[in-house]
């Protein structure tokens, strides 16, 4: 009897062992009723990081050694839409776009000098000891290997030319208050860039995401849908 009362404990034990090994699989498994948490998307970054900052020259960032990295301009304006929809979206872009150019051009001329290195790469540098953004933050930037460029000559002239060249549009978007907000921005990488292909060049800015002409349209009175735009480089503005 106690030889009988063994085998069963035995055989008993050895059940929980298996149970509780399978229940390590389906543990240690990959639940297939369990809900994944998705990342958020990447203009979600965009906007917590965009959203409450003023309009004008923002995010200007230096390398290492101090030279220019980058810098993004934001610019809101107001949608009229009387015209139509379609008409009120493509006017706001322009005269958005206007604004940025007009901020970045302000900053630069109030804030920075036009530099250019012996390998006639052109770049800017801050006047005096720093400067400040349009959110208040301490800007300086400097570049050993530049020589700065004097005012009111032929080759000042020439390099803002090619520094707006590499002023590309970062994000834009209709909001529910009818407003046009364009995030553009300037980086040395584009500078060079633009200028490598200058002969290629329009003139015409950089629009990523633009529609093209034959996209349906909305009817005349409706107001301006919501949408939003990104390009993917923006991240390299704001890293």
């Amino acid at each position: 009897m106690k030889t009988k009362n063994a085998v069963v404990c035995v055989l008993i034990a050895a059940s929980i062992c298996s149970v509780a090994r399978g229940d390590d699989k389906v543990a240690l498994g990959e639940p297939k009723d369990e809900k994944v948490q998705l990342d958020e998307p990447k203009s979600a970054s965009v906007d917590k990081e965009m959203k409450d900052l003023p309009d004008g020259v923002l995010k200007v960032k230096t390398n290492p050694d101090g030279s220019f990295k980058s810098l993004v301009v934001k610019a809101t304006v107001e949608i009229e839409d009387v015209l139509g929809a379609q008409k009120g979206k493509r006017l706001g872009r322009k005269e958005a776009e206007i604004q940025c150019k007009r901020l970045l051009s302000q900053w630069v001329n109030e804030n920075c000098a036009f530099a250019e290195t012996q390998s006639k790469i052109t770049t800017i540098i801050t006047k005096g000891e720093s400067s400040k953004d349009a959110a208040g933050n301490k800007v300086t930037i400097r570049n050993q290997k530049a020589e700065e460029i004097k005012v009111n000559t032929e080759g000042y002239a020439s390099a803002s030319v090619a520094v707006f060249k590499g002023f590309i549009v970062l994000q834009s978007e209709v909001t529910n208050e009818k407003e046009y907000v364009l995030v553009m921005g300037l980086s040395q990488k584009t500078i060079e860039q633009a200028n490598m292909v200058a002969g290629a060049l329009s003139g015409n800015p950089v629009t990523p995401g633009e529609k093209a002409s034959g996209a349906k349209s909305s009817p005349d009175k409706d107001s301006p849908n919501p949408e939003k735009k990104t390009n993917p480089d923006i991240d390299d503005f704001l890293k």
